[in-house]
């Protein structure tokens, strides 16, 4: 199995040149949580208004995002690693705004699906570019804490998802679009149009680690032969955090509407208190979780995976916010799987730029992107739309929760053991 070297580098940029480029990033996060998780807020209203069931909404909070960045993810990870990042970040920030302004005009579930798989497509460029800039922009050393100042972006995002729509719903502004659902789609797309052109017009960083590489990855066969190559320790890598993300997507996907019907409140109700719960839960883990990849144990070889080892079993209590006797008790249950995940996220980004080379690294998120769309991406909020047909929704999250959260955390371990004996030889 090989894994990249790190061969003579010019210095990395400091603070000074770097904190703009990373302000665009963080926006671009925020931007990135909100387009893509407001649907799951206002499902109740999308289903009522298109009369549609539980399992037609899962495949809108699931599949039809899903569907284009998988089919064409690959293609966009390759262009991260050969054109210029900002500018193709700035072109997908538009598509993705422009399709989610366009939802607000859908006509019914045909015209909503199609909205989001372009929703979806445009978002699957950003963050195969977002971490690859900032590896050329940070230092190894660096990495957990600059990944996860990108990352509480997304934090941001999620919480302002969930307020935005309350906000709307009860002051009644649905005269923009015939109604307050309508109305929320069409403010949030259009926050993006500005930053697509500021990202459109920033400079590149030079990349770093090319050097030294030992076989042409200019291709994508080539790129697909090397992760190939890296099987035994891609798979488990890839394999636990898609397990994770099923749990993840299925749960929070469908959380306002298990707080709406479990506890019997509307949106305006439990919206803000979703929104903090979000906020809270993000901006933590990855403010906890940066510092600590960054620690020396962690970053030897093995330590941030057995790290990742840990964090679906702290997501647990997740998956029975169905026994809460109150919502707010149930929040404070769906906030493990919120702080775990940031965790997550910083922890698997910082180990894929150690183990592959830098034209390798947007094609490789962009691999991962590939499979997490259709396991967890489209998987999660369908399994638990067909599960709760029967259980309930509060149960379906035991059901499917569980055990994809224990496999998730013992494929972190084997992908731990396998990188452990590759340093050791």
């Amino acid at each position: 199995m090989a894994l990249s070297h790190a061969s003579a580098e010019p210095q990395f940029p400091g603070i000074a040149q770097s904190w703009w480029p990373m302000l665009l990033l963080f926006c671009s996060a925020i931007v990135y949580s909100i387009d893509k998780g407001i649907v799951g807020v206002l499902a109740e209203p999308i289903r009522h208004e298109f009369a549609i069931g539980d399992t037609q909404m899962g495949l809108l909070l699931g599949l039809a995002y899903s569907l284009l960045s998988g089919i064409l993810g690959l293609g966009l990870g390759h262009l991260v690693d050969r054109s210029r990042r900002f500018k193709l970040l700035g072109a997908c920030i538009l598509l993705w705004s422009a399709a989610t302004i366009g939802c607000g005009f859908a006509r019914g579930f045909g015209d909503f699906f199609v909205m989001r798989m372009l929703v979806g497509l445009g978002e699957a460029a950003l963050a195969p570019a977002a971490v690859s800039l900032i590896a050329d922009m940070f230092a190894p050393g660096q990495r957990g804490k600059a990944l996860s100042s990108y990352l509480i972006g997304a934090s941001i995002g999620s919480g302002l998802s969930s307020v935005i729509p309350g906000w709307l719903a009860s002051h009644d502004l649905g005269m923009l679009a015939g109604s307050s659902w309508r109305s929320a789609f069409m403010i949030c797309g259009a926050l993006g149009i500005p930053l697509a052109v500021l990202l459109a017009f920033n400079s590149e960083p030079q990349r770093r680690g090319l050097a030294g590489t030992a076989v042409d990855l200019s291709g994508i066969p080539a790129k697909l032969a090397r992760l190939w190559s890296m099987r035994r320790l891609v798979a488990p890598l890839f394999g636990g955090f898609c397990l994770f993300y099923v749990a993840l997507i299925g749960i929070t996907a469908w959380t306002a509407v298990f707080i709406g019907r479990r506890y019997g409140l509307a949106l305006p109700q439990f919206g803000p208190g979703l929104g903090l719960m979000l906020l809270v839960s993000g901006m933590g883990g990855y403010l906890l979780s940066g510092f600590i990849v960054d620690l020396p144990f962690a970053r030897r070889p093995g330590g941030r995976l057995r790290f990742l080892a840990l964090l679906p079993l702290l997501a647990l209590p997740s998956a029975f916010a169905q026994f809460a006797p109150s919502s707010g008790l149930a929040l404070v249950a769906i906030a493990a799987i919120g702080t775990a995940m940031p965790a997550v996220n910083v922890a698997m980004n910082a180990t894929i730029q150690d183990i592959v080379p830098n034209d390798l690294r947007g094609f490789s998120h962009a691999m991962l992107g590939l499979l997490s769309a259709f396991t967890a991406g489209a998987g999660g909020p369908y399994l638990v739309a067909k599960v709760g047909e029967s259980a309930g929704i509060g149960m379906a999250f035991v059901i499917v929760g569980v055990p994809v959260l224990l496999a998730a955390s013992v494929c972190f371990v084997l992908a731990a053991r396998t990188l452990e004996l590759a340093a050791s030889e």
